[in-house]
């Protein structure tokens, strides 16, 4: 039988010089997506037994457990991070979101996550309880896991749920379950803690939606210049990279640039520019970090005109040049 998950019934604590940003290596693509091989070797789990690529469940605690995140990536897998203890702040994709004590942080494939630096010294106090599948292992479980997000996520504006007793109660219920079985020797453990796992992420989905449309009923339905401005950011994050006029986004919503800049600064306090700015040092930095692309190449998949041009866009958004970033602890 095919070996399933990773669990681990402790926290897992990980050394400082293990919590580095991985290394560009071949393992990680350019455009550093990890999977839960990966994560699980990153945040310690991979110094338990392994018996899965597939779904992990542990305790994580202290900022050299979160400190993975100190760089933008990118993970291929569902995942839910509930805190126990302690608040900090991540940004998904180009929003920042507060996670506190008795909140779920849900992340979908794709999304892009990092917490700031001078975030990492407020996760000594912090612990969650980490919760990672990937799609095929859903799709075992007969999930469909991909419909039960999808509305979810547009119309989602913080990723972050609280959970009431009732929830908390059942969660660790759940953890103390998967890490008891982890300890036994008992036929059939395999396969119990798959379905557990499988069981939880669907639980867990309908917890968020269920919250969605609690919140949804609470909201007056969103203005006709926030659903626009909705729509301008899903057409920057889908075509930022070889499109950075802000005329192209513009003519495809059948605006003047003029009226999608004022639409978009009134309701963001960004402008236009600003956002696709955005999008493309997000992207910079993660494949300076998470690619072995030269800087060169990197301007060049990022579509600048010159290599002189991608250096003076990096440097006015970050202070430093493309290698300075790229050798940055």
């Amino acid at each position: 039988m095919t070996e399933r998950f990773y669990a681990t019934d402790g926290i897992v604590r990980i050394n400082s010089s293990s919590a580095e940003a991985p290394k560009r290596s071949d393992a990680i693509q350019p455009y550093h997506e990890i999977d839960i091989a990966q994560l699980a070797e990153m945040t310690g789990v991979s110094g338990m037994t392994k018996m899965s690529e597939e779904f992990i469940i542990a305790k994580i605690c202290g900022k050299d457990a979160f400190s993975l995140l100190k760089y933008p990536v990118r993970l291929n897998a569902y995942a839910a991070v509930y805190c126990t203890r302690g608040h900090f702040d991540i940004d998904i994709n180009v929003t920042t979101f507060r996670v506190h004590q008795d909140t779920m942080l849900f992340y979908v494939p794709g999304s892009t996550m990092q917490i700031k630096e001078s975030e990492i010294d407020k996760l000594m106090d912090s612990e969650a309880v980490l919760l990672v599948a990937t799609k095929d292992f859903l799709k075992g479980g007969q999930i469909n896991f991909n419909g039960l997000f999808d509305q979810s996520v547009r119309l989602l504006n913080n990723p972050c749920i609280t959970i009431n007793e009732e929830g908390k109660h059942i969660l660790s219920d759940y953890y103390t379950l998967v890490s008891d079985l982890y300890k036994t020797n008992l036929l059939g453990a395999e396969e119990a803690i798959c379905s557990i796992g499988t069981s939880l992420m669907c639980l867990l989905g309908n917890i968020w939606n269920g919250e969605l449309s609690r919140l949804q009923t609470l909201k007056s339905a969103p203005s006709r210049t926030q659903m626009k401005y909705e729509e301008f950011l899903t057409l920057v994050s889908e075509n930022f990279m070889t499109e950075k006029s802000v005329a192209f986004y513009a003519e495809k919503m059948y605006m003047t640039p003029k009226y999608l800049t004022t639409l978009v600064k009134n309701v963001s306090g960004k402008t236009a520019t600003d956002w696709i700015d955005t999008f493309l040092i997000l992207e910079a930095k993660n494949l300076l970090k998470y690619s072995d692309l030269t800087v060169k190449e990197i301007g060049y998949h990022l579509h600048f005109r010159s290599i002189p041009s991608f250096h003076k866009f990096f440097k006015s958004q970050t202070g430093l040049t493309p290698n300075e970033y790229r050798f940055s602890k």
